[in-house]
């Protein structure tokens, strides 16, 4: 018996892989890592995505139950500031007030933490005073709010509470700063003349907000609330106003007159041009100011009805823009 085991022993075949086998091995491994790699991260970005549309369907419910409660959308600041180029009227005429003072102080998102749960959160800031300055003394300088940030925009490395989302003044004249970018003036329908929004006049404003205390009713928005954005994605440090932070007063004013996911993004393209800003600077406005979002193709975007939508960034400049006006009575056709 220990003959035989001995012989078997001795003309068994060796066990293991050769080296071509092992590499064939490997190779079938990384060509299957490399098909499944994309479809994980698509299936990743899915996943924020509809966190982030969850997040805009929300606000779309706040705004309309701040509405119920107030009469019109919430407003931002009154920052009626005569050294501003294209700053509307410095007396009288500020558009819907629902408290005399208590609207001149934070963003459109300050107004709206009653009705985002953050209600415990709102009742520390004296209306008074600056809300942004008590906040940040409370230790909620860098304080995030959870549905104010879209997943799939993951930068953290700011001094202050950012924000993924913006009111939309719509398609209101933006020049550049510096005479450096002329491509997207805005103004196309004649109901947005005023420079970057900054006015509390109605009949001056594109969007449903602008840059300073006037947001709209339903009844301003002659185009059907289904037609009309009121708010959007941005990616805060793609704007120098942008990166102020939810809480700050003059940073989320937003049009739609640049095109979606306009590249001004630190590492995108930059650069300024015989002393003035390009077109893809963060600091240009008539571009940096507009919706962006780490969405690969295009936005999402919560109209004044409260639905959610994405747009692509190939969508029709003029349809766009037909969107972001909420008084221009054109046709918005396919998006």
């Amino acid at each position: 018996m220990k003959r035989s085991v001995r012989r078997l022993r001795e003309t068994r075949p060796g066990w293991g892989f050769t080296l071509v086998e092992l590499l064939v091995v490997i190779a079938i491994i990384g060509v299957l890592v490399a098909l499944l790699l994309p479809a994980v991260q698509a299936a990743r970005e899915a996943a924020r995505r509809t966190q982030c549309n969850n997040n805009l369907k929300q606000l779309g419910i706040a705004l309309h139950n701040y509405h119920d409660v107030m009469g019109q959308f919430p407003t931002g600041t009154f920052n009626c500031n005569p050294a501003n180029p294209g700053t509307g009227s410095c007396g009288g005429g500020f558009g819907y007030i629902w408290e005399a003072g208590a609207h001149r102080k934070g963003s459109v998102l300050v107004k709206l933490l009653p009705y985002v749960e953050q209600g415990a959160l709102f009742d520390k800031i004296d209306f008074r005073l600056d809300a942004e300055a008590q906040l940040s003394s409370q230790g909620f300088g860098r304080g995030e709010i959870k549905m104010y940030r879209c997943p799939s925009d993951t930068y953290t490395g700011a001094s202050v509470g950012q924000s993924n989302y913006a009111p939309s003044i719509g398609n209101q004249a933006m020049p550049g700063q510096g005479g450096g970018c002329a491509s997207y003036p805005g103004n196309d329908f004649g109901q947005g003349p005023v420079g970057h929004g900054s006015t509390e006049s109605s009949s001056q404003t594109s969007g449903c907000f602008s840059r300073y205390s006037f947001s709209s009713r339903f009844a301003d928005i002659v185009d059907g609330t289904s037609n009309v954005i009121a708010m959007g994605e941005i990616r805060p440090f793609c704007g120098d106003h942008h990166r102020g932070g939810w809480m700050n007063a003059n940073a989320l004013w937003t049009a739609t007159t640049a095109p979606i996911n306009f590249p001004t993004c630190p590492g995108e393209k930059q650069g300024t041009s015989s002393g003035s800003f390009t077109c893809y600077h963060f600091a240009n406005w008539q571009t940096s100011q507009g919706f962006k979002s780490r969405h690969p193709g295009g936005a999402q975007f919560v109209f004044a009805d409260g639905s959610v939508h994405f747009l692509p960034q190939t969508i029709t400049y003029l349809t766009y823009q037909r969107l972001g006006d909420r008084r221009d009575g054109q046709p918005v056709g396919n998006y």
